[in-house]
């Protein structure tokens, strides 16, 4: 038994978040060991994320959804990120190529290739071409419809961060768009 969930009082929640944690379970870790390097402070992060992911848990879940997937991605990502930087704040640890680590999310599941293909295939490459915190606000407040408060929770940043972030964002992107219209 999963004992991080048995402080969950709630048991259609505790099931489903003990679904989830078996679903997503090895990409958890390993997302957050690519970051950390780490493999103790990797599972404080996958059974973290759990325990928060329960709080955007709603009546009609469904675990094996690929909005229930990127969001316990994102917030894996964020948490490790979070402690990467606690750490190299402390002067704890020295990590070089942060960015390749966290560019190394390609896997695509079937399901999400057939859905929109021909708009969500052109998003996504626009998306990869800019930064992965921006990309991930931009799902976070378009694709998956959070508020700026409900994002803010999420990655542990403020709303004004949040709203600067999208601010970024969307100035990236735009050059990206902007760039692509000039090659054709």
């Amino acid at each position: 038994m999963l004992l991080f969930l048995s402080v969950i009082e709630d048991e259609a929640v505790r099931d489903s978040l003990e679904e989830v944690y078996h679903l997503y379970k090895r990409e958890m870790y390993y997302i957050a060991n690519s970051i950390l390097k780490d493999s103790y402070e990797a599972e404080d992060v996958v059974h973290t994320a759990i325990i928060k992911f329960s709080d955007y848990i709603k009546e009609n879940f469904d675990p094996k959804c690929h909005k229930t997937r990127a969001l316990i991605v994102i917030i894996v990502r964020n948490l490790s990120i979070n402690i990467y930087n606690q750490r190299k704040r402390r002067g704890a640890l020295n990590i070089e190529g942060m960015e390749d680590v966290l560019m190394d999310n390609n896997s695509i599941e079937p399901e999400l290739t057939m859905l929109r293909l021909d708009q969500s295939h052109e998003m996504a490459k626009l998306l990869a071409e800019i930064n992965t915190g921006y990309a991930d606000i931009l799902t976070l407040k378009y694709t998956y419809e959070y508020t700026n408060s409900e994002i803010a929770s999420m990655l542990y940043i403020s709303e004004d961060n949040v709203r600067k972030r999208l601010e970024r964002a969307k100035k990236a992107l735009k050059k990206i768009i902007e760039g692509a219209r000039n090659y054709a």
